[in-house]
């Protein structure tokens, strides 16, 4: 590789013993901004404190800024702990913003254990429950079911719960008096300067979740500004999400979000499940066998503003799932498994570059059929249709990724270096190391 490896965080650097999900852009003024969870009590995904972590280079990756807290999370326990888990990125040259989702759960809540249900009004107003019984947040008061204020609470920004003057836990924790939806919320944060700060983050599940939905989350990795086309400026974030409650089972299927308001509103375009077919049959959403379920997706933009969509999947065939989408991303079609691309069911990661003025595809991924390991990262000139080269660049454990384009024929790849989860480290490759040597299969 053109650059040493370079441990980007590690409890060198932060709070935790644990870091994952990488997520990377590089803004127009050429900062790049690094993102990644801050896990405290275990490697593990939620149940579990997980905070949201930034870092900046300011040269292209030879040196990085300390460690910025961007969302901050509660508890004192794995059990007992809010999360904000799996960051995706998306930097917007146009606004010169850069956008994060995730999705927040409360404590003792993990995919399996989300309730159905957005645990929001109508106008994004958090509902928070006293048993059975149901309150409103609204503007930092208390409402009840008539509209009447509740003047005996107060909720601090963090969550605490004060009753009649006193401490009442936290309604992100199983100590609150008052509790928010055991369920996944997805949140939007942003920052117009090159990720130094961030605003307070907003709870958009009620713009982008149905009731019949428990799980919602980011598809981790970056998502794209529409360039080109009928849909040029458009916003899109890559989401998954499970349309199961109970038996601790899963109903898995991907979609995307758009904007077409420069990220004020929200919309959820349809999953690849409801118009890929098995024979005559569609496969649907709402009920989704092991087989047919597409997670994590990572997408591109095509000639014309054609979107390709490269999707993590439970298929027996362990082969990266692609679909195209000509409506900016409000349907999908030519659902197939790409034969170039095996995977252990795991992210995978997919950007655009530049090379003699044209763009060029860059996939990477674990690119092995049974375990997580060997990171492959392959180079396409007819936009991920095929793959003409292909390089190991990290040979055993290799993890989740996320890449950038730095320019001058250079991407930045940011990854996870290995299962026990402790460090996620940054290397440069160049487009003819790709292209030089043995190819990888």
């Amino acid at each position: 590789m053109t650059s040493e490896v370079m441990t980007i965080f590690s409890k060198a650097s932060g709070r935790a013993g644990h870091y994952r999900i990488p997520s990377i852009v590089k803004t127009k003024s050429g900062v790049l901004v690094a993102c990644a969870d801050e896990r405290f009590y275990t490697c593990r995904d939620n149940p579990n404190r997980i905070d949201k972590v930034v870092r900046r280079s300011l040269d292209n990756g030879l040196t990085w800024e300390e460690q910025i807290v961007v969302v901050e999370e509660v508890g004192e326990s794995m059990q007992d702990a809010s999360a904000a888990i799996d960051p995706c990125m998306l930097y917007d040259e146009n606004s010169n913003t850069v956008f994060m989702i995730y999705s927040h759960t409360p404590a003792g809540v993990g995919i399996l254990k989300c309730k159905k249900g957005l645990g929001q009004d109508k106008e994004g107003n958090l509902y928070l429950y006293e048993g059975k019984r149901r309150y409103t947040l609204k503007d930092g008061k208390i409402y009840d079911m008539s509209g009447s204020v509740k003047e005996d609470y107060k909720i601090m920004p963090n969550g605490d719960v004060i009753f009649k003057g006193q401490p009442a836990g936290n309604y992100k924790l199983n100590s609150g008096k008052l509790k928010e939806l055991k369920t996944s919320h997805l949140y939007i944060t942003s920052s117009n300067d090159d990720g130094l700060t961030w605003s307070k983050p907003i709870n958009i599940t009620n713009q982008v979740k149905e009731n019949y939905m428990s799980f919602i989350g980011a598809g981790p990795g970056v998502g794209i500004t529409v360039k080109k086309g009928k849909y040029k400026g458009r916003l899109i974030f890559p989401l998954y999400y499970n349309v199961i409650e109970k038996f601790q089972i899963l109903m898995l299927s991907a979609c995307v979000m758009y904007s077409d308001d420069n990220g004020k509103t929200w919309h959820r375009g349809k999953s690849p499940n409801q118009t890929r077919k098995h024979g005559i049959f569609t496969v649907g959403h709402r009920f989704v066998l092991q087989g047919d379920m597409i997670t994590e997706t990572q997408l591109i933009e095509c000639e014309g503003g054609r979107l390709k969509l490269f999707m993590r999947n439970h298929s027996s065939k362990k082969l990266i799932a692609t679909a195209i989408s000509d409506d900016g991303g409000e349907t999908w079609q030519d659902y197939k498994h790409h034969p170039q691309l095996p995977h252990c069911i795991c992210q995978c990661c997919v950007i655009n570059g530049v090379e003699d003025g044209k763009e060029v595809t860059l996939f990477l991924n674990a690119a092995d059929p049974k375990e997580r390991r060997n990171g492959v990262i392959r180079l396409s000139y007819d936009y991920g249709d095929t793959f003409e080269y292909s390089k190991l660049i990290k040979q055993g454990e290799f993890v989740y990724s996320c890449m950038v384009w730095l320019g001058d024929g250079k991407v930045g790849v940011l990854y996870e270096e290995n299962t026990q989860h402790e460090e996620i480290n940054f290397i440069t490759v160049t487009l003819d190391e790709i292209k030089s040597g043995e190819q990888f299969e």
